[in-house]
């Protein structure tokens, strides 16, 4: 994404009112956005990435194909080195989630008793157990090095218009608070 008043690259940088979006040319530019309409704006050019990789079901012991988006590994080359945007994956978009329940049979809307809510997930395609967010989305330990060293670009198996799911600038509002400071 460039600015549109300098032409150049726009960064996500963190102020005294929040996360935004910020020309890189700051202080000669001081054009900046919202951080919904800066993500909005890299996945309507970009797409969004359908990520999947096997993981071993915790029930049957199996390899099963686990599915979810990651918008924070999306937005890794736009942020500033010492933040980076955490866990938006399955489970936090209902637009998103629903389109995936639709096209992905593996995933469905599922109740967790740990959580005490239903929501968007994977489920074994052998014993069709849950295997929830926190290994898929939060901390997955089949891809940790790759989802580290940002070497996700392997596990994409999809992108999607976000236009084909009616995504807008204000399902990405309120992610604010998934952006965390790293060292």
């Amino acid at each position: 994404m460039v600015c549109n008043k300098c032409g150049n690259k726009m960064i996500i940088r963190y102020g005294k009112y929040g996360f935004f979006g910020s020309c890189s040319n700051y202080p000669n530019c001081k054009n900046n956005i919202k951080l919904s309409e800066f993500m909005y704006e890299i996945l309507k050019k970009e797409q969004l990435n359908i990520y999947s990789w096997k993981k071993e079901c915790w029930k049957c012991h199996k390899l099963v194909p686990v599915y979810t988006y990651m918008i924070g590994k999306q937005m890794v080359p736009y942020m500033q080195q010492t933040y980076q945007i955490g866990n938006i994956g399955l489970g936090s978009i209902k637009k998103i989630d629903n389109y995936l329940i639709k096209n992905f049979p593996s995933i469905n809307d599922n109740y967790s008793k740990t959580l005490s809510k239903t929501y968007a997930s994977n489920n074994c395609i052998y014993c069709g157990a849950l295997q929830g967010n926190n290994f898929v989305v939060d901390d997955p330990h089949e891809i940790y090095d790759d989802w580290l060293s940002g070497g996700m670009d392997k596990y994409i198996v999809k992108k999607i218009d976000i236009n084909d799911i009616g995504l807008t600038e204000n399902d990405l509002e309120g992610n604010q608070n998934n952006i965390v400071q790293i060292c």
